[in-house]
């Protein structure tokens, strides 16, 4: 079996990247009709070694993987094993590893065969439901269940696993995409990515692990249809010079914050109001994350509010700037939060066009420090 090359084909169901990935192959994504890594139909296995460190805490960790990934639960348990091992274990955890270097086999494979083992001995398997044959709604041909491999189940969620392995794989990877699209049809993929979104899509949407969190059956179809006619990011930069150029000419970005005086009112995934498809895309970023945050927050001693606030610090989306009247206002907040010691993100449309640049932007929000600057946070 030949190990992928693509990053992206190496995600794993919890969250990991792997060093050596002895699963995963280019062929295992083209395949409908056969379990994406093989059966375990493996004998009973024991390991002295790994009885040592092996807790009650090790066989509830094969419990939860079974109940979240089903038939995919082993995938990454050898990497999960060691990082949930309890400190007082480690040593042996080490002592394990290195006695095992020059056995037959790799160390984390024997984990895998012993923790198989474990979960048939402890009647864990039989929580595994039986692999469902669907019809992907794609491409029209039937598939089953466990053909795709682990880093879609993640994607899609155990509960929504309505398409093939072959249609994600030419549909959401990076490097997908058509070099030929034309000028107005990839204006007109824009718009109708949007509208299915109800929110502004970074470059890349689709790639990344939690783009599809949170949707139904019917709108991951949705966003599929829309993502089949995509262009390739650098056809988008031939045509226009940057996503973001793209965006403002598709009229998702401009005419969007324009259309009344507050934006387009629209209703995030947590059930906050928002008044900009731009508000409600930081609003959903900040939710699928688990992020607590209030809605509409004061400035001190003003009428003006902001668009959140998390832990005390204030976020703002300036979709209009460029506007010498929104300008002004901006600067005015920004003055507002100098005088109070009071922290600002200010967030531009610019900063919405790459996952990576808005995760920058809201950088400390997401590292869960509780320090609050006394400063505006403008990077």
């Amino acid at each position: 079996m030949t190990p992928s090359s693509n990053a992206s084909l190496q995600d794993t169901p919890l969250g990991l990247r792997t060093e050596t990935v002895h699963y995963v192959s280019h062929s295992t994504y083209d395949h409908r009709d056969r379990p994406a890594y093989g059966r375990i139909d493996w004998p009973p296995y024991a390991n002295r070694n790994i009885s040592q460190w092996w807790t009650a805490e090790h066989d509830e960790l094969i419990k939860r993987l079974i109940d979240r990934w089903q038939w995919h639960w082993y995938v990454e348990l050898a990497r999960a094993v060691t990082s949930m091992t309890p400190p007082f274990n480690q040593d042996t955890l080490r002592s394990f590893q290195e006695q095992e270097k020059g056995q037959l086999g790799v160390w984390y494979n024997k984990i895998v065969r012993f923790a198989v083992t474990r979960a048939k001995s402890l009647g864990l398997t039989s929580r595994i439901r039986a692999p469902q044959r669907k019809t992907c709604p794609l491409c029209g041909e039937e598939f089953v269940e466990h053909s795709l491999p682990a880093p879609l189940t993640e994607r899609l969620g155990m509960d929504h696993l309505d398409f093939c392995a072959p249609c994600l794989k030419s549909t959401i990877y990076r490097g997908t995409g058509n070099q030929a699209l034309s000028r107005e049809q990839t204006l007109e993929y824009l718009r109708d990515l949007t509208r299915v979104l109800q929110q502004i899509p970074h470059q890349g949407f689709g790639e990344g692990i939690d783009d599809f969190h949170d949707m139904d059956s019917q709108q991951i179809l949705a966003v599929l249809q829309v993502l089949q006619r995509k262009p390739r990011v650098n056809r988008v930069k031939e045509l226009f010079g940057s996503w973001l150029q793209a965006l403002i000419e598709a009229g998702v970005l401009d005419e969007d914050a324009r259309r009344t005086s507050r934006g387009t009112q629209c209703v995030a995934k947590d059930g906050h109001v928002c008044f900009s498809l731009g508000e409600r895309t930081i609003d959903d970023f900040l939710h699928a994350r688990g992020i607590t945050h209030d809605k509409e927050p004061s400035y001190p001693e003003t009428n003006y509010r902001a668009d959140f606030a998390v832990n005390g610090i204030l976020i703002e989306y300036f979709g209009l700037q460029g506007d010498p009247d929104y300008d002004n206002k901006i600067k005015e907040k920004q003055e507002i939060c100098k005088k109070y010691d009071m922290s600002l993100i200010s967030i531009y449309a610019s900063d919405l066009v790459n996952i990576t640049r808005l995760e920058s932007k809201l950088r400390i929000i997401l590292s869960g420090e509780t320090i609050i600057f006394t400063r505006p946070l403008e990077s």
